[in-house]
């Protein structure tokens, strides 16, 4: 029997019993013609097999890795390789963090029609609730901190996903990719429909501390990020862009293409200096087609000294260094604007003085699968 609906799941690095909680919801659906789409999306070793084995317990549910460690957060990617995948008529659009009570699929197959999406009330859960949902998943009379509407937990037609080219694959970590992907479906003539029944409740989860945003983490962060991608949601709709994503949207890297990266053609080494990075970001990397090219930038130890200090508080012409910070800022806002859709590797090291991004120009961007 083919399934009417399937549930996409993108993934990165995230605690896995909130997924296994997530997916114990599912298996108390009253109707059970459905399969789930679960997207690692470059998740570590210890993340990916742990969640690979706990996605492999639920028979409706099929794991997919997709992508590597080296690339930034993508969710629109991976729920467009999702979608490309599904061959059910609607599919929804889940989230590890939700929960869903025993009648919203049957309910979701009652609202989908072809002309339409939908979107759901969810309740959000306090830490304690959460636990206790853990320990025992009881969602009849459950107490909620708050009720709100969600943006990217909605059931969608197939086609009218497809029709504009899915989820805009230039927004990265987190911000604005569910308003605009609403935003395109209504300017491709589908309706919107708003449900009022609260079948979803949200797992809670610690905030990531807004401080961290400023300082640099090994994990890569991009400074002001949300307005960024709330700036280029806007631009989208200003421009009455229907769909912005080249022909091969959907299409991802795969593991095997970091391999790629490991023995670069061209290393550039340099300093955090001002000058040096503007320009190689901005003229010599255009100087290596063809080629593996990875760009090394070290802390100088000029930059932290006593010297440098009052040579820059005295106003006294000196080179001008970057912080650190600085660097993966502008490393980062190039892969969002030029290389997003290229195989390349980012890391920053541990003691955070050491940043390295390997691109490959020989092959062909927007991955393979």
């Amino acid at each position: 029997m083919t399934n009417n609906i399937q549930l996409l799941y993108a993934y990165r690095n995230r605690d896995i019993s909130r997924v296994r909680l997530s997916l114990e919801s599912l298996r108390l659906q009253t109707y059970e013609n459905f399969e789930v789409i679960f997207v690692d999306y470059g998740s570590q070793d210890n993340y990916s097999k742990a969640v690979e084995i706990i996605v492999n317990e639920f028979e409706f549910a099929k794991y997919w890795y997709v992508g590597h460690p080296g690339l930034l957060w993508n969710k629109s990617k991976a729920l467009n390789f999702g979608i490309k995948k599904a061959h059910s008529e609607f599919i929804i659009i889940a989230d590890v963090d939700v929960l869903f009570t025993e009648h919203f699929l049957e309910t979701a197959v009652k609202l989908s029609q072809s002309n339409s999406f939908s979107l759901f009330k969810i309740g959000y859960l306090s830490k304690e609730v959460t636990e206790q949902q853990q320990q025992h998943l009881n969602l009849n009379h459950i107490q909620t901190t708050h009720i709100g509407d969600t943006f990217g937990i909605g059931l969608f037609p197939k086609f009218a996903l497809e029709a504009i080219g899915g989820l805009d694959e230039f927004f990265h970590f987190y911000g604005s990719e569910d308003e605009d992907l609403n935003s395109r479906i209504l300017m491709s003539g589908t309706l919107r429909n708003n449900c009022d029944d609260l079948l979803l409740y949200h797992q809670w989860h610690e905030r990531y501390p807004q401080k961290r945003k400023e300082s640099l983490q090994i994990q890569p962060r991009l400074t002001n990020v949300l307005r960024l991608n709330q700036r280029h949601f806007l631009w989208n709709e200003s421009q009455q862009m229907l769909h912005p994503n080249p022909k091969t949207w959907g299409n991802c890297f795969t593991k095997s293409d970091l391999k790629t990266l490991e023995q670069p053609d061209v290393v550039i080494q340099l300093d955090n200096i001002l000058a040096h990075l503007e320009h190689c970001f901005g003229e010599d990397l255009k100087k290596h087609p063809k080629k593996v090219v990875q760009v090394i930038i070290s802390e100088a130890a000029y930059y932290n000294t006593l010297k440098y200090k009052i040579k820059q508080s005295l106003g006294k012409q000196t080179q001008l260094y970057m912080s650190m910070k600085a660097v993966n800022d502008l490393i980062l806002k190039n892969i969002l604007f030029q290389y997003r859709d290229r195989n390349y590797n980012y890391s920053i090291s541990d003691d955070l003085k050491q940043i390295r991004f390997t691109i490959d120009f020989k092959t062909a961007t927007h991955g393979k699968i």
